[in-house]
């Protein structure tokens, strides 16, 4: 089996990558302000510089940190798809994208994957040299392995911030018949190893759209405001 991603996290629940390629490292999202101490001091260990950035998409615990690590690495290229630049502006961030992406293009190893729902723009990349799935926010992992859509009531925030639910479970299933998957890497909680069987368990109970009790949603809606996410859709 392969080695897991290379990880950076904050309080175990928002996430970055670093993945090594000939030419240096490509940073998959930026996470929250304070995570770019985090995610340099991560690249220094691995000895490479940072000269690719690519977003999943571009909500604030994904792209907040742009700019902080655009000027430790200001000769990094950034990527993102175009339908998501716009957030940027939004967040206060400086930085835009070198060129917009899309499903079926490749930067550096990895594989680019059209996964729309959650955002308009949502990207996954798959790394086929070890079979890790960089999902951003397409499936979350906390507390346990679900599709964006599917609330929770103590980890709220992906399901109210996702744009198209239809779109979100459509790209949720693309992602679970990929070939080959050795890890599953996310926006939000652990990486999992072997990641296909649970990503269709996932995928089934999104389908079902079990409905959720009023106690949940009154509890969702609560830690989401709590914690300043976005208003509900459900």
């Amino acid at each position: 089996m392969t080695q897991p991603p290379v990880r950076t996290a904050l309080l175990g629940l928002i996430n970055t990558y670093l993945v090594p390629e000939k030419d240096g490292l490509t940073l998959i999202d930026t996470g929250m302000l304070s995570l770019v101490p985090r995610i340099l001091k991560k690249a220094a260990q691995l000895g490479q510089p940072i000269t690719r950035i690519v977003l999943t998409h571009g909500h604030d615990d994904h792209a907040l940190g742009l700019d902080g690590v655009k000027r430790a690495y200001p000769e990094a290229r950034v990527f993102m798809h175009q339908a998501e630049a716009a957030s940027l502006t939004r967040l206060n961030v400086e930085t835009r994208p070198d060129r917009a992406v899309r499903g079926g293009e490749q930067l550096g190893s990895l594989q680019v994957i059209a996964a729309p729902g959650h955002s308009e723009g949502h990207l996954a990349y798959l790394d086929p040299r070890d079979g890790t799935l960089y999902a951003g926010d397409a499936f979350v992992n906390v507390p346990s392995l679900r599709v964006a859509t599917e609330l929770h009531p103590l980890f709220p925030m992906p399901t109210f911030a996702t744009w198209n639910a239809d779109a979100a479970r459509a790209s949720a299933r693309t992602l679970t018949e990929l070939h080959g998957l050795n890890w599953l890497a996310l926006g939000h909680g652990q990486p999992i190893r072997a990641p296909q069987q649970a990503m269709r368990t996932a995928l089934l109970r999104a389908e079902q759209q079990i409905p959720v009790t009023g106690w949940q949603l009154a509890l969702a809606h609560r830690i989401n405001t709590l914690s300043g996410g976005a208003k509900g859709h459900i």
